[in-house]
């Protein structure tokens, strides 16, 4: 008898897993325009629909995460517009805030161009976001800007932030899932990145604009994406 693979079983049932959450949001959907149209019932349904979405990007940023770690993710890298990715990951996320009456926004460079893997940096960014929205206070802003040869890319709140005699922990617990992947699955995404030999990193600051904690991602670009 063959060996089990217990790794690929795992990322096999995450995967059956994921379908059958999106199953359940398909039915939960149907349900919602099926009950009657009062606040208290309809909060309670969003409540219950943007656990499940967020459950559902777990298991997908599971099994990026067991592709990266074993060598088996291809990225595909595209050229885009900043503006229009980040308009994206708001309009995805936003319902998710606006459940916790939370302010989220985006700002970049209209013309900002960056060169990355769009899947990897959605499922980054919704990570922040999700843990994110645990800390604000009222707002998550994020933004893009080109920082010498690194797109930079930060998620921030304007929640405690970190403090000088626990920012380890703080750290930890700003991207840190029930599982305590987040943080290592944005580190893993960014540096999978690379670029002559240069790779990519994450940093963990405090935020000037909002005063809270700031997730910064930095993907290194070719030269010529916005004129470097």
């Amino acid at each position: 008898m063959n060996q089990i693979n217990i790794s690929t079983i795992l990322a096999s049932a995450i995967h059956e897993s994921k379908n059958q959450v999106g199953t359940l949001l398909y039915q939960l959907q149907g349900l919602k325009d099926t009950l009657n149209n009062t606040e208290a019932s309809q909060k309670k349904i969003v409540l219950i629909e943007e656990s499940l979405k967020k459950l559902n990007d777990e298991w997908v940023e599971y099994l990026y995460l067991y592709r990266l770690a074993s060598d088996g993710y291809e990225l595909h890298m595209s050229s885009l517009l900043l503006d229009e990715f980040l308009d994206d990951q708001v309009f995805a996320l936003l319902p998710s805030a606006a459940a916790k009456n939370l302010q989220l926004s985006y700002d970049c460079g209209i013309d900002l161009i960056g060169h990355f893997d769009e899947r990897l940096m959605t499922a980054v960014v919704s990570t922040a976001v999700y843990n994110a929205l645990r800390f604000a206070k009222s707002k998550i802003l994020l933004t893009a800007k080109q920082c010498e040869d690194f797109l930079v890319i930060t998620i921030e709140d304007d929640g405690e932030g970190f403090t000088a005699d626990s920012v380890d922990q703080e750290e930890e617990d700003f991207l840190a899932s029930n599982t305590g992947l987040g943080l290592y699955f944005a580190e893993l995404s960014a540096q999978a990145h690379e670029v002559n030999q240069v790779k990519g990193f994450i940093q963990k600051t405090a935020s000037d604009l909002l005063g809270g904690a700031k997730l910064s991602v930095h993907l290194p670009q070719e030269t010529g994406i916005n004129g470097l």
